[in-house]
């Protein structure tokens, strides 16, 4: 413990030493820079536009913990709550702002998706596959989970794509919450035998 206490307290002395003004303008533009990047990055890869953007919602939360804990070291605790409610809010609002940004369909892919709507024809090979009984429910939830991320990184038409984020949300929900219930177990093998029709519309 004595130990611990020394390391806390050297850090504690060291970031002291730092003139506070300079602290908050690294700490900030560090954020600031580390956001920047991670738009010009889904600019530039349409993989990283399409992942899940659940990362950016807890990296503020978590910088905004650091942020709080750097303005404590001069600033009085109602000020210092102040300052980190306002890079919070400016955080989310840089959250929400890339989520539905990264969400739109560019011009060249709208035509591509438009292309893509018509359902072809299935062969008899799939049709058995996506009518196959349903195996143990673990087993099937991972693997919709598995086909379900792969085909958020196709270009999907709006409403698949809106039908494929219900989908793997309800699946989620229940991986978390883990043991399903018969019920639970339905509705996996109905949201996979979805997720095999997006699989053989898109020819995955």
């Amino acid at each position: 413990m004595d130990k611990i206490s020394a390391f806390f307290e050297y850090l504690y002395s060291s970031l002291a030493a730092v003139p506070f003004g300079l602290l908050i303008t690294i700490a900030l533009g560090s954020a600031g820079g580390l956001m920047v990047l991670f738009v010009l990055s889904c600019a530039l890869s349409q993989r990283l536009r399409a992942a899940d953007k659940r990362p950016v919602f807890h990296f503020v939360n978590a910088f905004t913990a650091v942020f709080l804990a750097l303005m404590l070291i001069q600033e009085e605790a109602n000020r210092a709550l102040f300052a980190a409610a306002l890079f919070w809010l400016a955080g989310y609002l840089y959250y929400g702002a890339l989520c539905a940004l990264t969400r739109r369909p560019a011009a060249g892919a709208t035509r591509s998706v438009n292309a893509l709507s018509v359902v072809p024809v299935k062969s008899p090979a799939r049709e058995e596959r996506i009518s196959a009984p349903a195996a143990d429910s673990g087993v099937r939830l991972d693997h919709a989970l598995a086909i379900a991320d792969k085909l958020l990184l196709k270009q999907l038409a709006r409403a698949d794509r809106q039908e494929l984020e219900k989908i793997k949300t309800t699946l989620t929900v229940i991986q978390i919450k883990g043991n399903p219930t018969p019920q639970e177990s339905e509705i996996i093998n109905d949201h996979f035998n979805t997720l095999l029709k997006l699989m053989a519309k898109y020819e995955y």
